[in-house]
């Protein structure tokens, strides 16, 4: 798939943000459970995004290119921390021994960075589509639609996830950061996936995995008037996801028709 230099652009903006939130919430997140740090993640990011630009520039983009783009983002990753820079800066600066870069980190790299390659590849092919349903419903009627939305989906999820499963008060903090991430998350899930059975799923998924990786690395529970604490793996993992997703998926698929039927 061969594209204009603004499509390029944006796509390969669009796989290094995927490749980031995958490195994250898989790699980091549930392996190697650490956090590098903001130069690694800035780092990781800008190189995915760079690459992708040139690569695809002369390969185009599908699977087969992607497979060769990722392996080439890996091994690029893996000599500048071998050789270049250490993780952990600016706070902790740690030089990895090539066990952790190249046996562990490369496979590892490569498999999530596959995966957010493959999602931006995905949404990238269904986003036309949907372009042309959402352009024909009035904006402001959207985002009065999505407000509502995300304002239901935050009830549900803590009624289901806070009084359920935790039987506690996450604070009102947590509450505007939720709102805020799922706002701009549907905003963009509705204008380039949509809200049919396989947007539906994977929207309450990904949506489900923002929030968690938000709370994994920036958003302790309890504020504004508690001590912040944050979530243990457990916790996150074995209440706080399934019943974010539960919740997501509940709303979404009962209300998935609404913008498109002229309900807003």
């Amino acid at each position: 798939m061969k594209m204009k230099t603004n499509e390029l652009v944006k796509f390969s903006i669009l796989v290094g943000l995927m490749a980031l939130f995958f490195d994250a919430i898989i790699g980091h997140g549930l392996f190697w459970k650490n956090d590098p740090y903001w130069n690694y993640w800035v780092v990781d990011t800008f190189l995915a995004a760079t690459i992708t630009c040139i690569a695809c520039a002369f390969l185009g983009a599908g699977i087969w290119q992607g497979i060769i783009i990722m392996g080439i983002h890996s091994l690029v990753l893996e000599l500048y921390y071998d050789f270049l820079s250490p993780v952990g800066l600016p706070q902790e600066p740690l030089w990895l021994s090539h066990y952790d870069v190249w046996i562990v980190g490369y496979v590892t790299h490569l498999l999530v960075y596959l995966g957010g390659y493959f999602l931006s590849l995905w949404i990238w092919r269904r986003k036309n589509k949907e372009v042309e349903v959402i352009k024909n419903i009035q904006v402001q009627k959207v985002i009065v639609w999505v407000a509502l939305l995300t304002i239901v989906i935050l009830i549900v999820e803590g009624i289901i996830t806070q009084g359920i499963l935790f039987r506690e008060f996450f604070g009102f903090t947590f509450f505007i950061q939720r709102f805020v991430l799922t706002f701009l998350f549907l905003c963009f899930w509705l204008s380039y996936i949509g809200l049919d059975v396989k947007g539906v799923v994977t929207g309450a998924l990904f949506l489900s995995l923002t929030w968690i990786t938000y709370n994994m690395y920036l958003g302790p529970i309890g504020l504004p008037f508690s001590f912040p604490r944050y979530l243990s793996y457990n916790e996150l993992w074995i209440r706080m996801f399934p019943g974010g997703f539960v919740s997501i998926l509940i709303v979404l698929w009962i209300l998935r028709k609404f913008p498109t039927k002229g309900a807003i």
